[in-house]
C-alpha cells in the first residue's frame, strides 16, 4: 500500500503520493498543465466554467471593447481559456451614404472583417494569462463556394492560427429581419468542399441552427439533420441545443429526447451550452432542471461550456461576470465526470487538441 504523507504549502495541502485534499480557490493555467498533482477541490474552488468556448470580441456593429480587456475580464473571472468568435455577420452600409451617421441599414451580412480584426489583435498580444484560440466566424453558407478560398488566403497569411469555424448561421430566426433566410437544403451537399478541408485540419464547425419556433418546435429539425447525415466524419458544435428566443416554451422531455436522439445517431455532434436563453427559459424551472442535468450527466463528453458574450463597448467586466455566472449555474448539479469535462475544460482540450489537462476531482 502506498504511504501518503501530508505537507502543508501556505494554505495548501499535498498529499504526496496521491493527491491534494486542500487547494486553494484561485484557478492558475499551471493547475491545467500535465504535470499537474493537485486534484479539483469542488467544495471550495468555483463551479463557473473554466473555458469559455463561445465569446464575441467583436459586435455587430460599432465599437468593441478593447482586447487587452477582455483577456482581463476573462482572468478575473475565473476563465482561464477563450475561443474567440468575431461575428461573421454586420450591418451593411446603406449605397451612396458618405458619413458615418445613419449609414448602417437593417441588412446583415457574412464578413470577413471581424475575423481580421481578431487576428491582429491576437498576434499584437503579449498576455500569456489566457489561452486564447481563435475562430473563423466570415463564412456565409449561401455562397459555400467562396469558403475555401478565404480559408486558404487566412491560411497563406497567418498560418494555422485558426483553429475553429463558426459561429455560422444554417438558419437563425433572429436574422430573418434582417435580409437573412434559412439555408435551401440543396445548398448543404455543396458543402462538401470546406467540409473535406475542416476534416482534414481537424477543425469543429460551430453551427447555430435554430431547432425550431414556439409554434413548431422541430420545425427546422430535418435541415440540421440533413446536415448531420451528409458529413458524418464532421465535427459539429450544435449552438444552444438549437434553442432560441424563437423558441422559449419547448416542453424539456421533447427538447432533450429530440437532442439525445441525434447524439446516438450521430457520434462527432457535440452541443454548446452557451447563452442564458438556456438557463433563464429551461434550466431555471426545478424539475426541467434536473432533467437537463440527468441529460448532461449521461453525456459527459459531448458537451461545451460558453457565454456567447457580445463585446459592445457599452459592457463592462460586471456584465461579462455575470454572464460567466448565469451560464455556469447549470454545472454546480452535474456530476463529476461531467463536471470535469465540461466545466473544467476537458472536453474543449480534447476537441482542439491543447497540451492541458483538467485536473481530477477530489475525492472529499
Amino acid at each position: 500500500m502506498m504511504r501518503s504523507t501530508l505537507i502543508a504549502l501556505g494554505t495548501t495541502f499535498l498529499l504526496v503520493g496521491c493527491k491534494v485534499v486542500n487547494a486553494g480557490a484561485e484557478r492558475t493555467l499551471a493547475q491545467f498543465s500535465a504535470t499537474n498533482q493537485q486534484c479539483y477541490d469542488r467544495a471550495k474552488q468555483p463551479h463557473t466554467m473554466v473555458v469559455d468556448a463561445h465569446h464575441h470580441f467583436k459586435p455587430f456593429n460599432g465599437d468593441a471593447i478593447p482586447y487587452e480587456e477582455l483577456i482581463d475580464y476573462a482572468k478575473r473571472s475565473g476563465v482561464l481559456f477563450v475561443n474567440v468568435y468575431g461575428i461573421g455577420q454586420v450591418y451593411q452600409r446603406k449605397p451612396d451614404c458618405d458619413g458615418n451617421k445613419n449609414c448602417l441599414s437593417q441588412l446583415i451580412a457574412p464578413t470577413l472583417e471581424n475575423d481580421l480584426k481578431n487576428v491582429k489583435d491576437y498576434l499584437d498580444s503579449q498576455q500569456q494569462q489566457v489561452v486564447v484560440t481563435l475562430s473563423m466566424t466570415f463564412p456565409d453558407l449561401n455562397q459555400p463556394e467562396q469558403i475555401v478560398p478565404t480559408m486558404n488566403a487566412l491560411a497563406k497569411q497567418f498560418g494555422s492560427v485558426f483553429k475553429w469555424m463558426g459561429e455560422v448561421n444554417l438558419v437563425k430566426q433572429a436574422l430573418f429581419d434582417n435580409g437573412r433566410q434559412p439555408v435551401a437544403s440543396a445548398t448543404i451537399a455543396k458543402f462538401k468542399p470546406f467540409m473535406e478541408k475542416l476534416r482534414e485540419n481537424a477543425t469543429p464547425l460551430a453551427i447555430h441552427a435554430d431547432l425550431g419556433s414556439d409554434a413548431s418546435p422541430l420545425r427546422y429539425l430535418p435541415l440540421f439533420e440533413s446536415l448531420l447525415t451528409q458529413y458524418p466524419n464532421n465535427v459539429i458544435v450544435w449552438m444552444h441545443m438549437g434553442l432560441s428566443k424563437e423558441l422559449a416554451n419547448i416542453d424539456a422531455k421533447l427538447h432533450i429526447q429530440t437532442v439525445e436522439t441525434l447524439l446516438e445517431k450521430h457520434p462527432k455532434l457535440m452541443l454548446d451550452l452557451s447563452w442564458r436563453i438556456l438557463a433563464d427559459n429551461h434550466f431555471s424551472d426545478r424539475e426541467s432542471k434536473q432533467l437537463y442535468v440527468d441529460f448532461i450527466n449521461r453525456y459527459p463528453e459531448r458537451f461545451l461550456s460558453g457565454t456567447d458574450f457580445v463585446a459592445y463597448r457599452s459592457y463592462n467586466f460586471f456584465d461579462y461576470k455575470r454572464e460567466v455566472a448565469v451560464n455556469s449555474d447549470i454545472f454546480k448539479h452535474l456530476d463529476n465526470s461531467a463536471f470535469r469535462n465540461i466545466a473544467l475544460g476537458q472536453n474543449y482540450f480534447d476537441l482542439l487538441r491543447l497540451p492541458y489537462v483538467a485536473p481530477i476531482i477530489c475525492e472529499n
